[in-house]
C-alpha cells in the first residue's frame, strides 16, 4: 500500500477517535483511569484489529525477518521464534527508588531494602523465549536474575521480576512492521533484598521497524509502564526510543551492523528519595523527571540462525538510572 492511503487512513482514525482520547486524558488526570486501563487497552486493541483486519490480510506475509532487527535496547517489532540470553551491568544508581522502577521504597515502612541507600550497582542475567503462532502474532516470557551490590545494605543475588506478554504486527509489508505489544511484569523478586519492585506492572506499547534502504534500518518504540499497586513512590513512566543501524559488512554467512539508539523515560508522578551526606533522607516528587540515554553497539549476525550484540550506554541528562551500562546478548533463531 502506498504512503498516501496510509496517511489518509490514519487521519480518519484520529478524527473518529479524538473525543475518546480527550476523555481518556481527562480521566487519567483525575486518577480514575488507573483501574480501567486493562479494559481500555483490551477494547482499543480489539478496535485496532477490527479496523486493520482487511488491510492486514491484503498485505500478505512477506517482509522483514527478526534477524533484520539489530537494535540492542529498543524492543524488536518483528514477531518470531527466538531465544535470547542477555547480560547487563550498570553502575552508580544514586536513586534506585525513583518511581519504584528498579526497587520500592525501603524500610521501616516500605517493602524495599531495610536501610536508605546511597548508590547501587547491579548485574542482570536474563533468558527470554518468544514463540510465534504466525508471522504477525507471538507470545514471550522472560526470566531475569539480579546481582545487587548496594553501598550500605548487604549484597544479594537471586530471581528478579519475571515478565510475559505478546506481540501483534497489525501492519506488515515488504519494508515495515508496526506491532502492538503488551507486557506484564510479575513480582517474583524479593523486594526486601532489592531484587524486585513488589508490584504487578502492565506495559502496553507500540513498536516499529522500517527498512529505509538496502542496508539501513530504523526502529522505534513507545511504551507506557503502569504499576498496579505499589507505594506512593510508584509512578507511570513513558518510555520512548529510536535507533538506526547499517549493515557495514555483509555476506551470506556474516554481517557486521553498527547500531546507534536514543532511549528516554519520563515519569508522570511518584517520588524519589536521596540519602544526604548528613544521613538524612530527602524525599521529592519525581513527576516530570526525564532521563535520556545514548546507546551505541555492534551486532554480528551469523547468517539467519543467530547473532551476537555488544553495546554501551550513558545518560545525556542530569537525571539518570545509572552512570554507565554495558550489554551483551546472544540470540538464536529457530
Amino acid at each position: 500500500m502506498s504512503l498516501v492511503p496510509r496517511v489518509l487512513c490514519i487521519s480518519r482514525l484520529v478524527e473518529i477517535d479524538k473525543r475518546s482520547i480527550a476523555s481518556f486524558l481527562f480521566r487519567w488526570h483525575h486518577g480514575s483511569c488507573m483501574v480501567r486501563l486493562p479494559r481500555l487497552f483490551a477494547l482499543s486493541s480489539l478496535f485496532l484489529l477490527l479496523v486493520m483486519g482487511s488491510r492486514i490480510l491484503a498485505q500478505g506475509t512477506s517482509g522483514p525477518r527478526v534477524s533484520d532487527s539489530s537494535v540492542g535496547y529498543i524492543d524488536p517489532a518483528i514477531p518470531a521464534d527466538v531465544f535470547r540470553l542477555r547480560f547487563d551491568a550498570a553502575d552508580n544508581n544514586l536513586h534506585p527508588t525513583r518511581g519504584e522502577f528498579f526497587y520500592p521504597k525501603g524500610g521501616p515502612i516500605g517493602p524495599g531494602l531495610p536501610e536508605p541507600e546511597a548508590k547501587v550497582d547491579n548485574q542482570d542475567l536474563s533468558a527470554y523465549l518468544e514463540l510465534a503462532a504466525s508471522e504477525r502474532l507471538s507470545a514471550f516470557f522472560n526470566v531475569p536474575l539480579r546481582f545487587l551490590e548496594p553501598q550500605i545494605n548487604p549484597s544479594h543475588a537471586g530471581l528478579s521480576d519475571m515478565d510475559v506478554g505478546f506481540k501483534y504486527a497489525f501492519v506488515r509489508d515488504d519494508e515495515r512492521v508496526a506491532t502492538l505489544q503488551f507486557r506484564t511484569y510479575i513480582p517474583t523478586g524479593d523486594s526486601k533484598l532489592g531484587l524486585g519492585n513488589n508490584h504487578v506492572t502492565l506495559e502496553p506499547g507500540l513498536l516499529y521497524y522500517d527498512r529505509l534502504a538496502d542496508r539501513l534500518g530504523l526502529e522505534s518504540e513507545l511504551r507506557l509502564w503502569v504499576p498496579i499497586g505499589g507505594t506512593d513512590f510508584a509512578s507511570e513512566i513513558f518510555r520512548y526510543g529510536v535507533g538506526l543501524h547499517y549493515d557495514l559488512y555483509r555476506t551470506d554467512r556474516l554481517t557486521f551492523t553498527p547500531v546507534a539508539e536514543f532511549v528516554g523515560w519520563t515519569l508522570l508522578g511518584g517520588k524519589v528519595s536521596t540519602l544526604l551526606p548528613s544521613g538524612n533522607v530527602l524525599v521529592e516528587s519525581a513527576a516530570g523527571q526525564t532521563i535520556l540515554n545514548a546507546k551505541v553497539g555492534m551486532r554480528v549476525k551469523f547468517g539467519d540462525w543467530a547473532d551476537l550484540y555488544g553495546g554501551y550506554g550513558r545518560p545525556l541528562t542530569g537525571d539518570r538510572w545509572y552512570d554507565n551500562i554495558a550489554r551483551v546478548e546472544f540470540r538464536l533463531f529457530f
